[in-house]
């Protein structure tokens, strides 16, 4: 199979997958479920359900083993994955025809399952696409995904919620649902998509059933997860994962309240800044893949991360009156598209062969849990924050003047304790022994 033809099967795939997966998830997802007027504590939830839910991804090896290939998982997976994501819309329809609406915990349960299987699904995914190419070219192929995903992040969104916004305008109150519902269907429909151009790609020739080629794979699951967390290099890499993953979520809520009721930005001005550091990580994601190839993902892990900490340092010095500081943050943000290319990188150099699957989700969907429950911990804390800031501001008596601490004060702690977080999680890389990748130049390619 020319590695040309995997590659560019797997951006077209990659496109259709991010377009339509930015119409169902992110604001189109939220405005929509807001609209079931969910308790604070249930919206909070809903936010942190898709990482939850997606940590089960563990569940792909014992799944793909019994169906015996990861490429035919990965389809199913997704499809099932898509018909518990058209239960939300449907969520619609009594709100429509008769004003009523379900509880608001009949669409976690559509979310929940839509997750699950979405999990599984992409862990089924790369690792299928780890085997389908050289070891030396991981870093062209999966920095070409890395740039389909961001192109899409970076005109869909916008240009979709435009029309969206004036069809509403022309709808009456009660018809608006109707928008998010009619966006929703689309998105779905294009990430069920997406399977076409990798349909005619071959399976892996190390698939879970093959235990004569790869004994390992006779193994249960839960052996080989004690056998990778085991694995010196591969407790390095988890744990880098995780303690970024943590220290970048713990700023989540505090990002959001900082630039909306204290800088006061505009949603236009974080379009913009937005749009900046995703045009900036799309060449790097690009340089990055070139530097993964040359077998050099832990140096470029390590220097990367470690300046995308940087960040912080602009949103500690962010103000009301000097709100502009703040597009520095999202320049040193475009670092990132080093850090996801590397990162995921090294952590499958590290990872047996046809194997991979187990690492694959500790990797990222358990890093992705860590990111969600360090921000509902970091809401909490700020809300605590906030709350004894305003204590201390108000007079204790007759005559009695108030605290001139801060209003800043409260998310200067997260930013800073974050900032220790994401400057040190590069450490955790430093003891990694990075593997030697074959060279390629020689590699043969099966014909098209």
């Amino acid at each position: 199979m020319s590695l040309h033809r995997v590659t560019r099967a797997v951006i077209a795939s990659q496109l259709l997958f991010s377009a339509g997966h930015v119409l169902t998830t992110g604001g189109f997802l939220y405005y929509y479920a807001d609209a079931f007027g969910p308790s604070a504590f249930q919206f909070s939830f809903l936010l942190i359900l898709p990482e939850l839910a997606e940590s089960v991804g563990f569940l792909a090896r014992p799944i793909s083993r019994r169906v015996g290939s990861r490429k035919r998982t990965w389809m199913a997976s997704l499809l099932v994955g898509r018909l518990f994501a058209l239960g939300v819309p449907l969520m619609a329809a009594p709100v429509l025809t008769s004003g009523d609406a379900w509880p608001f915990e009949v669409l976690v349960i559509w979310v929940a399952g839509w997750y699950v299987f979405q999990g599984i699904a992409f862990a089924c995914l790369i690792s299928w696409l780890s085997d389908l190419v050289p070891e030396g070219r991981w870093g062209r192929l999966f920095a070409g995904r890395e740039v389909a995903i961001l192109a899409i992040k970076l005109s869909v969104p916008v240009l979709v919620g435009i029309v969206r916004r004036r069809w509403a305008d022309a709808l009456p109150d009660e018809q608006k649902l109707v928008t998010y519902v009619t966006v929703f269907l689309i998105g779905n429909a294009v990430v069920a998509a997406s399977l076409l151009p990798l349909r005619r790609l071959p399976e892996s020739r190390r698939e879970p059933n093959n235990a004569s080629e790869l004994p390992s794979q006779a193994a249960p699951t839960w052996t080989m997860l004690l056998r990778a967390l085991r694995d010196r290099n591969i407790r390095w890499i988890l744990l880098h994962s995780w303690w970024l993953s943590f220290a970048q979520g713990l700023t989540q809520s505090a990002f959001f309240k900082y630039q909306t009721s204290v800088l006061h930005l505009s949603v236009e001005t974080y379009y913009v800044l937005n749009g900046l550091m995703l045009g900036l990580q799309a060449p790097l994601a690009l340089w990055g893949g070139r530097l993964s190839d040359q077998g050099r993902d832990k140096q470029v892990l390590f220097w990367s991360v470690t300046a995308v900490s940087g960040a912080m340092l602009f949103w500690l010095a962010a103000t009301p009156d000097r709100w502009w500081l703040l597009s520095g943050a999202f320049v040193v943000w475009g670092l990132f598209g080093f850090v996801n290319v590397s990162g995921r990188n090294l952590m499958l150099r590290l990872s047996p062969r046809g194997d991979n699957i187990i690492q694959i989700s500790l990797f990222r969907q358990i890093g992705g849990l860590c990111a969600a429950l360090a921000g509902l911990l970091g809401g909490l804390w700020l809300d605590a924050l906030l709350a004894t800031a305003a204590a201390s501001q108000a007079p204790s008596g007759a005559g009695a003047s108030p605290s001139l601490t801060s209003p800043l004060e409260p998310f200067r702690v997260l930013f800073l304790v974050s900032f220790v977080g994401r400057l040190t999680a590069g450490l955790w890389v430093l003891p990694i022994r990075a593997p030697v990748i074959e060279d390629v130049t020689s590699a043969p390619t099966d014909p098209a």
